[in-house]
């Protein structure tokens, strides 16, 4: 079961289908074993197999379905992501919440242009390692993990674009900032022409349970009534999901 579970987070970590020699490289494991899980886990409709490699299959993603469907923060969120992106009509409202010590993309709205930049191109840790600081959902991530805070200035990141902030300095500033006030915004810092805002939500003990933001184009963001509308929008989930009754998981202070 280690190995089935390996080879599907490497599968789902990847931003496009992974050739049998990636995924041997990946989890490490033998290429025969590799080989030989893929194939059952294909048979069963976990994954597919196309000319390119291997990408999750729709059995596996309509089991994602119903537990998003039946996740308390999912349910919550719609009407207030659905609220957020009638305030900046044509870009994308999401939450992501806490799973397994890490924040997880939980639920989104956006129109059909923005489906691929979704799919393809959500900064993750895998995708763009210690450069996730320049991504405002990931800045307040690492901002309440000084360990994790640490490590990334001492070590330094990639620049991603010409505006991206390389200057320890000024990133120890912009950490701080995001973890004094709650709220991260960039813009360009990431990918050219896209912009993000985001808002923490707090558990019942203050720590961070989940992120709800907004990324699109850059420009659309900067109003200061938006700002206000989300950290709103964020305290209205944060009762809602108190609300519940429901555990929720919090981020780790060390990572």
């Amino acid at each position: 079961m280690g190995r089935v579970a390996t080879i599907l987070d490497a599968v789902a970590s990847a931003s496009g289908p992974l050739p049998l020699a990636e995924l041997t490289r990946r989890t490490g494991i033998p290429k025969p074993t590799v080989r030989r899980i893929a194939a059952s886990l294909v048979s069963r409709g976990l994954l597919n197999r196309g000319d390119d490699g291997y990408m999750l299959g729709g059995t596996l993603v309509r089991y994602g379905l119903h537990a998003l469907a039946r996740h308390p923060a999912a349910l919550a969120a719609q009407p207030i992501l659905a609220d957020l992106r009638q305030r900046a009509p044509g870009e994308i409202a999401w939450l992501s919440t806490v799973h397994g010590g890490a924040l997880t993309l939980t639920g989104a709205t956006c129109g059909r242009e923005h489906h691929a930049a979704i799919r393809a191109r959500w900064p993750t840790a895998e995708l763009i390692g210690p450069s996730v600081v320049l991504v405002a959902g990931c800045r307040l991530e690492v901002a309440h993990q000084p360990e994790r805070a640490d490590r990334i200035l001492t070590a330094g990141w990639r620049r991603l674009t010409p505006y991206s902030v390389t200057d320890p300095r000024r990133m120890r500033s912009l950490l701080a900032e995001a973890r004094d006030t709650g709220v991260a915004q960039e813009d360009e810092q990431a990918r050219l022409g896209w912009s993000c805002l985001a808002a923490v939500l707090r558990g019942p003990g203050g720590a961070v349970t989940g992120i709800l933001g907004i990324s699109g184009r850059t420009g659309s963001l900067a109003a200061p009534a938006l700002r206000a509308a989300l950290v709103r929008l964020a305290a209205n989930l944060e009762a809602e999901l108190r609300v519940t009754g429901l555990p929720q998981e919090a981020l780790p202070a060390g990572h």
